[in-house]
């Protein structure tokens, strides 16, 4: 069990993403943020790249840009997810030219650049929802604990390399490891008996 990655439960994930409210632009940017990463599993810098053209509302399906392997891929877009992105372009993002997605509301009110002002969303809003963070808790974070849920629900393990973009299935197969809990389902009796 050695190299574990860090993760959340998913209940915990889901307290937080409940915890945010819906009144001020800041909330509603914030908990469509939350749902995207916790929901695809996508990369701080992939969320930061994302456009607004690249949400395809008709087949529920998000684009994305610049991935850590350097190639294009889509993504599913949950209802739940789908829901919130729409109220935040309607209600609370900035009525600025950027063709990007989200965007910053400190002045200049722009594209965010850097991972870090993500990571800070993130982490803020998981502590508001009574989240215990250790040191590690950031967009991985997130990732991490949809990896593991996934694979929890016994989705296949290509099917969650896929939508992670992991370009080895070695590297998602290190997400077996944290459902150790399966394995006693699938152990065979000791021969001979019990000791």
């Amino acid at each position: 069990m050695a190299h574990l990655p860090p993760r959340l439960a998913w209940g915990d994930v889901r307290r937080a993403v409940d915890a945010i409210g819906a009144t001020t632009p800041v909330d509603i940017r914030d908990r469509a943020v939350l749902l995207l990463l916790a929901t695809t599993g996508i990369r701080n810098g992939e969320l930061r790249a994302i456009r607004l053209r690249d949400v395809d509302w008709r087949t529920g399906e998000v684009f994305v840009r610049r991935t850590k392997g350097k190639r294009d891929r889509v993504v599913p877009l949950l209802e739940e997810t789908g829901a919130a992105l729409a109220d935040y372009i309607l209600r609370a993002r900035p009525k600025v030219a950027s063709p990007f997605l989200f965007l910053s509301f400190t002045p200049p009110v722009a594209p965010f650049k850097f991972a870090a002002p993500v990571s800070r969303i993130v982490r803020k809003r998981l502590r508001h929802g009574g989240v215990e963070l250790g040191r590690v808790a950031g967009v991985h974070l997130l990732r991490h604990s949809l990896a593991t849920q996934l694979v929890g629900q016994r989705r296949p393990i290509n099917e969650v390399a896929d939508l992670l973009d992991h370009r080895s299935i070695n590297t998602t197969a290190l997400y077996v490891k944290v459902t150790t809990s399966q394995l006693a389902e699938v152990a065979l009796p000791f021969p001979g008996g019990a000791a």
